[in-house]
């Protein structure tokens, strides 16, 4: 969703639909992009300074040309387009903030090996490849709806001799983080049939009312009319003319917890990532 489209006070559910499908480093994208020091920030920075420029099979290489320090200030190797979605956006955050993420060890490809990681990659995502102003390497990879970044480890995936990729799992230290972590893999790589319907769940959905109420707020609209476009007319009616107070409340927790994310608290989404 483009924040001029909630400024203007047109705001529809159906919007927020692709938040589904957003891991936690992806929504802290979608409420840092809304922190007006950030914005400023960002608009302040010469995007020029990150050159890009196409690669085989369709990858797109990314490399900041001089110093990054305000976007790394929140996170972030370099001011992505800040007007892109937690899905659009080339957001790579900084392993400072951000290391519980999946890897790729690049070592050599003997005469007759295949890189199935690659193959993959290729032939289902979209690829954004970037060399940070230290030289680490990173891959963002889009497939069924989800992005994932990926970290790389061990020789250079822009070495003249063939490499190949192998994953492996870091700073992960249960069975269930390490599943949790295949599994978003496979969700990206996979052949995955995207549902009519957006598969919500109890944490993803609160994230999608924080961030309705957020731009509800900013477009000058009333707890009602947050309400109104998160349940609909006749439910908000209802519980406006009721004497619960259950809904209201809801609303002011929404974007309590909205402006809580968007200030600082998107840091909390990264470290807790799996």
């Amino acid at each position: 969703m483009a924040l001029t489209d909630a400024n203007s006070g047109h705001i529809t559910l159906g919007e927020y639909d692709y938040t589904c499908r957003l891991t936690r480093s992806r929504w802290a994208w979608e409420f840092l992009r809304r922190n007006p020091d950030f914005r400023e920030a960002a608009l302040t920075t010469d995007q020029s300074r990150i050159s890009e420029k196409p690669a085989c099979h369709g990858v797109r290489l990314l490399r900041p040309d001089s110093d990054q320090s305000e976007a790394e200030k929140f996170g972030l190797a370099f001011f992505p387009d800040i007007d892109a979605n937690g899905h659009d956006a080339n957001t790579f955050w900084n392993p400072a903030i951000y290391a519980r993420t999946l890897t790729v060890q690049v070592t050599p490809r003997h005469p007759g090996e295949h890189d199935e990681i690659f193959k993959r990659c290729v032939a289902t995502c979209e690829v954004v490849h970037l060399t940070d102003r230290v030289g680490r390497e990173s891959l963002l990879v889009r497939g069924n709806g989800h992005v994932l970044q990926v970290a790389c480890s061990g020789l250079s995936l822009l070495s003249v001799e063939p490499v190949k990729m192998k994953l492996i799992i870091e700073d992960v230290t249960t069975l269930d983080d390490t599943l949790r972590l295949i599994s978003r893999a496979q969700r990206v790589l996979g052949n995955e049939e995207n549902p009519e319907e957006p598969e919500w769940t109890r944490s993803s959905l609160a994230w999608r009312n924080a961030l309705i109420a957020l731009d509800a707020h900013e477009a000058g609209l009333t707890y009602f009319e947050t309400a109104t476009i998160i349940y609909g007319s006749d439910r908000a009616n209802e519980a406006w003319q009721s004497a619960s107070r259950a809904m209201k409340d809801e609303m002011r927790r929404a974007l309590a917890r909205g402006r809580e994310l968007r200030d600082g608290g998107y840091r909390d989404l990264l470290a807790a990532q799996t």
